[in-house]
């Protein structure tokens, strides 16, 4: 049997934490008192206001899990006609929308229903 060299084996276990912990810190911030990923293009809250004729939407979606299901929400909202912007946030369950006043409620719940998700709108207190 080959004996390591504890050196060696100190050394790659030092170089193998380091690359770990410069994964995990390049894909998570901080927020408050948890860890939240950064999805590549994909925001978790909405950055602007509705405009005039516009509307904000808000949706408690469940099914999902992982980066993927962030994504593929986000891709399925923006194809909607009418949808301006949308943000999707992984670890609250909820989905984010500025849309047109003449995009129909059920038309948006039709599509993001689909699959393992399910989108609940959120009523605003207005």
């Amino acid at each position: 049997m080959k004996k390591h060299n504890p050196k060696r084996v100190a050394a790659a276990v030092l170089i193998a934490g380091v690359a770990l912990g410069a994964v995990a810190w390049k894909q998570s911030v901080r927020a408050g008192d948890r860890e939240v990923p950064v999805l590549a293009d994909i925001p978790a809250s909405l950055e602007a206001a509705p405009g005039e004729g516009e509307v904000a939407r808000s949706y408690s979606v469940t099914g999902m899990c992982c980066e993927s299901c962030t994504r593929k929400l986000h891709a399925r909202a923006l194809e909607i006609e009418g949808v301006e912007a949308c943000a999707v946030d992984l670890w609250e369950e909820q989905l984010f929308m500025i849309t047109k006043t003449s995009v129909p409620s059920e038309r948006l719940l039709s599509t993001l229903n689909f699959d393992k998700y399910t989108a609940v709108e959120l009523k605003t207190g207005s």
